[in-house]
């Protein structure tokens, strides 16, 4: 193993080290569309008292559309509904759907094992029929 990945792996346990005991808040840096959702979360409260000319130079220094803010705090301020019954209802049915077809493919694989079998054997049986008369 190189030293270099070694050093890598300490310099990220160690940053992971700091943001777990809260040391450090993650940074606002690289391309906006890679940050994570706690990045993301401290960009809108950062910029949430900004409006017109100071929100367009504050995601300036960013690297931050304001679309993209808008799009953050509707996804953060959306709720996720859970699956609803009908949802999971359909998803079984789904299931025994498939479950049922596997069975029945699994039937018609046996039945031409079998169908293929037979036709060999019987090919077989002329052949010998065919030398004994011979």
């Amino acid at each position: 193993m190189s030293a270099g990945t070694l050093k890598r792996w300490v310099l990220d346990s160690a940053k992971a080290g700091e943001q777990a005991l809260g040391e450090t808040s993650p940074a606002l840096d690289g391309p906006a569309a890679s940050w994570s959702p706690s990045q993301r979360l401290r960009a809108l409260q950062e910029s949430y008292a900004f409006n017109g000319p100071a929100l367009a130079a504050w995601c300036r220094e960013r690297g931050v559309f304001e679309h993209q803010l808008v799009q953050w705090r509707e996804e953060f301020c959306t709720p996720v509904a859970p699956a609803s019954r009908e949802a999971t209802g359909a998803f079984r049915e789904l299931q025994r759907q498939h479950e049922q077809l596997q069975r029945e493919l699994r039937r018609k694989e046996k039945a031409l094992a079998e169908v293929a079998a037979l036709l060999v054997l019987q090919k077989n049986f002329q052949a010998l029929l065919e030398g004994a008369d011979k």
